[in-house]
This record gives structure tokens, C-alpha cells and sequence, in this order.
């Protein structure tokens, strides 16, 4: 069924996964603890109390392009522009909200309007197929389905995601997993 009670569906954002605090001046973190603050001093101007969940997206004819957002991140190119997209909230004013339910954290994510150059709140669909199908039209990356009950898991991979299987980036994903996997070394037994 294209409509699955319960869920909710976004958009995959190609770009760098980023938890984004505003409680003590502004703090950028990748998703494994990387300080990527000093070359997002853009985000200065987000609202103060916040920690938010998100992607680090660049753009190109409209299209999120990850060449261009790791140029920025990673070369430390600012003339780049990046939006930051958030599609979660974690704290609000020193409250944790992790262990609320998805779509409430995602209500008072919707609260704080947060819309403006620099940055961005990820739109959900609740028709999954039909987000999938325009996705896949489009050339996009893929869709992330998120459980509505589901209350914030740190570390963990608790949404479900999608890929275009035909997504331009895909083999180059599939040759740098494989390239990895034969750097790591082999158990002993």
C-alpha cells in the first residue's frame, strides 16, 4: 500500500550528515564527532537553544550535488553556499526531546520556522511510493521512511532508507564500500 499508517517520508539529502547545537554559541558536528564548526560560520545566525539533526546540502541547477558541498566542508571553500536542512530536533531550550515520539519532535521542529537562506526544514510526504517514483524520475538520491512512535536513537540506524538505484553517485558508493572493506584488517581465528 502507498500509504503505511504510521510513517512518514523524506527526501534523502546528498550531503553531510550534521548535528547542529546552538545552546553555547555554535557548535557543527558530523555524525561521527567531526568539529566542523569553523567552516560553517553561516549557521551563526540559527536561533539560539536548539540542537538539530540534519544534512549539509550544496546545490547545483536546484539539485543537491555532493561534489560542490565537499568542496565547502572539506577543502574549506566558502564560496560555496551550503544549506543546512534539519529533519530533527533534540533539544529545545535545554529540554532533551529525544525520547519523544518522531512526529512530535517533528511538530515542534515545524514550530520553529525554520526557513531561511543558510538553512531549511525537510518537507515530509506520507505517500512513500509516490515520493519514491518522483524521486527516481528526478535523478535524486533517495527517500528516508521514519516511524511516526519512534522516539530519537543516537548511533543507531532506526530509519528505513531507500536508494534511487539508479542515483548518479551509486556505483561510486558501492566501489568506495568494497575499497574499505579490503583496507580493514582480517580477523584472526
Amino acid at each position: 500500500s502507498a500509504l503505511r499508517l504510521g510513517w512518514s517520508y523524506e527526501l534523502k539529502w546528498d550531503g553531510f550528515r550534521a548535528i547542529v547545537s546552538t545552546e553555547d554559541g555554535l557548535r557543527v558536528r558530523s555524525r561521527h564527532g567531526w568539529n566542523m564548526t569553523a567552516v560553517l560560520p553561516e549557521l551563526r545566525a540559527l536561533p539560539r537553544g536548539l540542537v538539530l539533526d540534519g544534512e549539509l546540502v550544496a546545490w547545483k541547477d536546484g539539485e543537491p550535488h555532493f561534489p560542490l558541498v565537499s568542496r565547502h566542508v572539506l577543502n574549506y571553500d566558502l564560496s560555496v553556499p551550503v544549506t543546512f536542512v534539519a529533519f530533527d530536533l533534540l533539544r529545545i531550550d535545554g529540554t532533551d526531546v529525544t525520547y519523544r515520539r518522531f512526529d512530535e519532535r517533528r511538530d515542534l521542529l515545524m514550530s520553529l520556522g525554520l526557513d531561511a537562506p543558510g538553512w531549511a526544514t525537510s518537507e515530509t510526504f506520507q505517500d512513500g511510493q509516490a515520493l519514491y517514483a518522483a524521486v527516481c524520475q528526478q535523478g535524486l538520491e533517495g527517500v528516508v521512511a521514519k516511524k511516526h512512535a519512534q522516539a530519537y536513537k543516537s548511533g543507531q540506524r532506526a530509519w528505513v532508507k531507500i536508494k534511487n538505484p539508479n542515483y548518479w553517485r551509486r556505483e561510486l558508493e558501492i566501489e568506495g564500500v568494497w575499497r574499505s572493506a579490503e583496507r580493514r584488517p582480517r580477523a584472526r581465528r
